[in-house]
């Protein structure tokens, strides 16, 4: 095998793991900090992406470490003769390095996966304190990414449990198929826990009455995480070939980095919802300042309008009225008065 067989270089290997580490990092700060300002912290959601990102940087920084040896046990395998020409224990020392750093790697970045699984599951959780049938699924789930989760952080040393002198069986045919089976396993847990997490979100939009534009947008950011199932299929889809532990290391610490990035969106999209809120807030109270002083003019118009038409009514009943009294009526009253004959 050449080194143009080989799917990822080593310099863009280790280039590209150490950015996508330094990104999510930065990603997870950001959603922290913004979560600080709005107040909006919660211990389970926050200790679990801490966990997840002090996970990340442990693995990546033994990546790093031991991603030459994993490319001269590459190089072994793909060229027999050049193995053939290694002693024994140069290659058990190289194979005993791998170990080292890809063994707890693999621990490691699962931890980090799940940990990121574990902090939608407990964000949903709050949404679906009155839904009891999403509340036993979302238990099922929970239970089953739990096992997944053991299950895939052990895989390593299920895969291949021999150390020391007899870790040269790593590199046999039989070892070879029994590792590439378990990692087939994995990803297929991988990519069924993520799609039962996926599960909730549809039906939670279904049952909250929203706008179909927030509803949209709620499952934009809930379903993020279909991001880490386009992960894990192109991670499945060189199981088979000979540099597939170059290939599923690169994709795994992706995985990790993207996993972390996508939950941490879930912050901006907070941010923008509140910042969108505060406007409509401000605009409304606009709307509300000028609809009252519209209103003001109006009622001030209509007072002036009416004290005129009062003023006109009130001037048009004051009528100069003539009180003179004839007098012959006079005469006829006190003849009345002083009791003459009718």
């Amino acid at each position: 095998m050449s080194t143009s067989d080989i799917p990822i270089p080593e310099d863009a290997y280790k280039g590209v793991t150490i950015l996508f580490c330094i990104l999510a990092i930065v990603g997870a700060l950001a959603r922290t900090i913004i979560r600080f300002l709005n107040q909006q912290l919660r211990v389970l959601d926050d200790a679990l992406l801490v966990f997840a990102c002090v996970c990340l940087i442990a693995a990546t920084v033994l990546l790093v470490n031991g991603a030459s040896s994993l490319y001269l046990i590459i190089a072994f395998q793909s060229n027999p003769q050049a193995a053939a020409m290694t002693s024994l224990q140069q290659v058990s020392g190289t194979i005993a390095k791998v170990q080292r750093e890809t063994y707890p790697f693999g621990v490691l970045i699962w931890l980090c996966v799940f940990a990121v699984k574990f902090c939608y599951l407990f964000f949903f959780r709050q949404l679906i304190d009155r839904l009891r049938r999403i509340t036993i699924y979302w238990k099922i789930t929970l239970a089953l990414t739990f096992i997944t989760c053991v299950f895939n952080a052990c895989a390593s040393f299920i895969a291949c449990p021999e150390f020391g002198d007899n870790n040269l069986k790593c590199v046999t045919p039989y070892y070879i198929h029994r590792i590439t089976a378990v990692e087939a396993t994995t990803i297929v847990f991988d990519i069924v826990s993520d799609l039962m997490i996926l599960a909730i979100p549809p039906y939670l939009i279904w049952k909250v009455q929203i706008s179909r534009r927030q509803k949209l947008g709620i499952a934009f950011f809930l379903c993020l995480s279909i991001c880490m199932v386009v992960i894990a299929i192109i991670r499945i889809s060189q199981v088979h070939s000979p540099t597939y532990n170059i290939w599923a290391t690169f994709w795994q610490q992706l995985e990790g980095c993207v996993a972390i990035l996508m939950v941490s969106l879930t912050a901006f999209r907070t941010l923008f919802i509140s910042s969108h809120t505060h406007s409509q807030e401000k605009r409304g109270q606009k709307n509300s300042d000028g609809y009252r002083k519209r209103l003001w003019y109006k009622y001030k118009s209509f007072t002036s309008e009416r004290d005129e038409k009062r003023g006109k009514v009130e001037r048009a009943k004051i009528v100069p009225v003539d009180v003179t009294v004839p007098n012959a009526t006079l005469t006829r009253m006190g003849t009345y008065i002083r009791g003459s004959p009718r």
